[in-house]
């Protein structure tokens, strides 16, 4: 009896081992998981920091860049009004020109004219008078001429600043427009690796071009622009940049992963 109560105490106590190290295991495996699932939450915590921080910046610099082309608005009509008032000015220097050339030319007229019967004692003075007048109405219409031709460059001045100020807006507009980028996916290619975006020619986008794929307030992960045909972009998938086993789908939104610096 003793004999038996022996065998089946080595059993029992068999049987409780075989059970705490199969506890054991699986207590070791739970506590592995918590560990990646945690690490997992870390990772996600702070790819939504990231995203809310581009976002941020995006903002402040499209109110930077709009007070800017505010600033160049108001500078391209300045110039404008300067432009007007050179092209005013021109207009009366050359008015007052045309008036010189044309009293000297009847002072000319008046020369020829002359009555044959004029006296020769009168007809030195006058005619010494009229070349008198003549030379005067030259060097007046010299200097007008003077003034017309800085004027005239003046003007050229104006316009080259005006053409320059103008071609900075439109740069900075540009530039703005492509940084406000936010076009969305149509179609994805699994088997290929690529997707279609419904942004083209119009947006910016260039070859090789980064863009960031994001879904709310998340990032899914990113793509790089192959060619812009249209109204439509076609990218390849950054298989190495997808967020934790996220799969890029149709409409997802997309946006630049580096603004343009103006």
């Amino acid at each position: 009896m003793t004999k038996v109560l022996f065998i089946l105490s080595a059993v029992v106590i068999l049987v409780a081992s075989f059970f705490a190290y199969q506890n054991g295991r699986e207590f070791a495996t739970v506590r592995t998981n918590i560990s990646a699932i945690n690490a997992s939450i870390v990772g996600e915590k702070q790819t939504e920091k990231k995203v809310v921080a581009t976002v941020g910046q995006l903002v402040a610099d499209i109110t930077r860049v709009q007070g800017e082309l505010d600033v160049e608005g108001e500078k391209l009509k300045a110039q404008k009004n300067k432009l007007a008032q050179a092209d005013s000015e021109t207009t009366r220097t050359q008015t007052e020109l045309d008036a010189k050339v044309k009293k000297q030319q009847e002072l000319a007229v008046k020369l020829e004219k002359l009555p044959k019967d004029v006296k020769p004692e009168t007809i030195a003075e006058d005619i010494n008078r009229m070349k008198k007048e003549k030379l005067e109405f030259e060097g007046q219409a010299e200097a007008k001429k003077k003034e017309v031709v800085a004027e005239q460059d003046k003007i050229a001045g104006v316009q080259k600043r005006l053409d320059e100020v103008t071609h900075k807006i439109e740069e900075r507009r540009k530039n703005f427009e492509r940084n406000s980028l936010t076009s969305r996916i149509i179609a994805v290619n699994y088997d290929w690796g690529f997707v279609v975006i419904d942004a083209g020619k119009t947006t910016g986008l260039t070859q090789d071009t980064k863009l960031i794929v994001t879904r709310g307030a998340l990032t899914v992960g990113k793509v790089s622009v192959m060619a812009v045909e249209g109204g439509n972009t076609m990218a390849s998938i950054v298989t190495d940049a997808v967020v934790n086993g996220q799969v890029i789908m149709p409409g997802d939104r997309v946006i630049l992963e580096n603004l343009v610096q103006n």
